[in-house]
């Protein structure tokens, strides 16, 4: 468990020393091995001021996606933000429509939520697509079970659903605390959606090691095929407590004589001045 804080993303009008703080605590099931967090907040993503950079890495994924799926026609972004990798995979070909409770108004987006009843009213047959996208959305996610089932309804027999997540298993050796925050729900380990997956009637066929975020995973899941290998993976919540308790300590020292200026307003910057107690030497 982290110090509580207050919303990342969520800017009041003027500064605000009071405003509500919220626990910031994960839990681990012993069964199947997920992390999520205790306490689950809504409404965090209909004014969501995140913006996808227009990148080389939209780029990338898109090629990646026509090499690995050269036949694929219709496709389905979740969580496709302000439009940058459908803008990518429409250049490779892909015929891209995505949905985002916070799209921007521009065709083929949908401002709305992906769930099974969403997939159940556009499963016709001109609707169905040979592959889903879902890059950083699912740690935000609550009920994956409900979206897995909306994907499997709308997906074709033979299509597959790829996704992006940050790799709980880098986020721990490294000590990357500041990643844990409210819109993050859902702290992945390939050895947990390996069971996800086979429970919601799809095998994980593939998954590559990427840098995003620390350390991500590429998850390929589709209804058959060869599983792949999943690694032996250890999870040491003593180290990074530890590594909470050392950066607290460096960031003391290192700021106990004031005066300092912040520059950003990212959500890694609300976890990690709230749970190491430094607001008080910001300036401003």
């Amino acid at each position: 468990a982290l110090p509580p804080t207050p919303i990342a993303n969520a800017f009041a009008e003027k500064p605000d020393a009071a405003a509500a703080r919220y626990p910031v605590e994960l839990m681990q099931c012993d069964d199947c091995g997920n992390v999520q967090m205790r306490h689950v907040l809504w409404g965090l993503f209909e004014d969501y001021k995140y913006v996808t950079p227009g990148s080389m890495h939209q780029r990338g994924v898109a090629q990646r996606l026509r090499q690995q799926f050269p036949k694929a026609r219709r496709t389905l972004e979740i969580g496709s933000n302000n439009g940058a990798l459908m803008a990518a995979m429409r250049a490779e070909g892909f015929e891209c429509r995505g949905i985002d409770p916070a799209a921007p108004s521009s065709p083929g987006h949908e401002r709305a939520y992906f769930t099974d009843e969403w997939a159940r009213q556009h499963n016709r047959k001109a609707e169905i697509v040979d592959l889903v996208v879902a890059n950083n959305v699912f740690a935000h996610i609550d009920n994956l079970a409900d979206v897995f089932r909306g994907i499997k309804r709308i997906l074709a027999p033979d299509g597959a659903v790829v996704f992006e997540v940050q790799y709980l298993v880098d986020l721990i050796a490294g000590g990357t605390f500041d990643m844990i925050y409210h819109e993050h729900v859902n702290y992945h380990t390939l050895g947990a959606l390996d069971k996800f997956l086979i429970e919601m009637g799809f095998v994980l066929t593939d998954w590559q090691h990427i840098p995003e975020h620390g350390g991500s995973i590429r998850v390929t899941a589709q209804r058959d095929g060869d599983r792949a290998m999943i690694p032996n993976e250890h999870l040491d919540w003593n180290k990074l407590a530890r590594r909470v308790e050392a950066v607290t300590r460096r960031l003391h020292h290192l700021l106990r004589g004031g005066g300092v200026v912040a520059f950003g307003a990212s959500a890694k910057a609300c976890t990690l001045i709230h749970s190491t107690g430094i607001a008080k030497y910001i300036s401003y």
